[in-house]
């Protein structure tokens, strides 16, 4: 199996160099690595130029993470495409461990257990809603499985996704107009059909709390997650979607409702409201009238989510994400 590992890189200087040595460090050596520079204005390509770490260098001003990816991609010349943020790292088990579950399979692509990290390198707790909670590595999985583990038993980790490149052709590699939740949009669009794996065992830290990501725009990113949701809902029409859709619509509609300017409230409810129960149609109706009582209620609600949630981890209230 030879692995091409796609790097996209924009103002990411302070961690490239400790990603491309995860890559060059691997147990199961990588057949290439591509990394595409997107308009970086920091250090980056005197980083990645001076690291050591043989790599094909492509230059691009997209400044879209999915069109970089796709650059990437199209210039690959593995049968494997290996994705990994820029501000992201690999243990040196990870290829080896992908190689190893999907070699005898039909899967088209493959996602591990991992850690999260903080900006110099801790291991930082992964909210108990998100932590693995899968007993062994599984092939053959289905995309319904998928929204089975997305459904309380673990966390997307897009820097542990592998793609088998045909399938990636055949389906249209990254959308370009998913500015954010790219990742998920592809993800479901290669998974259905075919099948993929899913290691248990954890084989890369993600990088919480990294300043300017992208995904840490919470109002954007739920609108361009839930938009992905609904561009792929003919693709799965079956329980567990339809549960991850509903989820997605009442906590997009809540945040847009409370912290979102009027335009952005638009564009969530125009997508999530025939997915809300009818009880809180009839709130967000009457909130309307009277909109700083909703705003309090849903701000109470919020914050006792996160109190249960705190204290079922053990981590401080204020620490926990809306």
């Amino acid at each position: 199996m030879l692995f091409s590992v796609i790097i996209p890189c924009h103002n990411a200087g302070r961690w490239i160099q400790k990603a491309l040595e995860s890559v060059e460090n691997q147990a199961h050596p990588a057949h290439e690595i591509i990394v595409i520079d997107d308009g970086s204005i920091d250090d980056s390509l005197a980083r990645i130029k001076n690291c050591g770490v043989p790599v094909k260098l492509l230059q691009v001003s997209f400044q879209n993470a999915a069109a970089a990816r796709n650059a990437g991609i199209e210039i690959a010349t593995g049968d494997w495409i290996a994705l990994l943020d820029a501000d992201d790292i690999w243990y040196p088990n990870h290829l080896a461990r992908a190689a190893e579950l999907l070699e005898a399979t039909d899967d088209v692509a493959f996602m591990s257990n991992h850690d999260w990290i903080g900006l110099d390198g801790e291991i930082i707790p992964i909210p108990a809603g998100l932590r693995c909670k899968h007993f062994a590595p599984k092939v053959g999985l289905t995309i319904r499985d998928f929204f089975a583990h997305l459904n309380g038993s673990s966390h997307f980790g897009h820097s542990t996704v592998l793609y088998r490149r045909d399938r990636l052709f055949e389906v249209g590699m990254f959308d370009i107009s998913q500015k954010r939740r790219h990742d998920i949009d592809l993800w479901l669009r290669v998974i259905a059909g075919p099948t993929w794996a899913y290691d248990t065992v954890k084989s890369a830290g993600y990088r919480e709390g990294v300043p300017g990501s992208i995904s840490k725009d919470e109002l954007d990113c739920d609108y361009y997650y839930l938009r992905a949701l609904m561009k792929n809902l003919p693709l799965v029409d079956f329980p567990e979607a339809k549960q991850c859709v509903a989820i997605q619509s009442r906590r997009a509609m809540g945040i847009a409702f409370v912290d979102g300017a009027a335009e952005h409230y638009d564009r969530i409810r125009e997508m999530a409201w025939p997915h809300l129960p009818v009880t809180l149609k009839f709130a967000y109706a009457c909130g309307s009238a009277c909109p700083s009582l909703l705003r309090k209620v849903i701000e109470a609600k919020r914050c006792f989510q996160r109190r249960l949630s705190a204290l079922r981890t053990g981590s401080e209230p204020d620490a926990m994400a809306n």
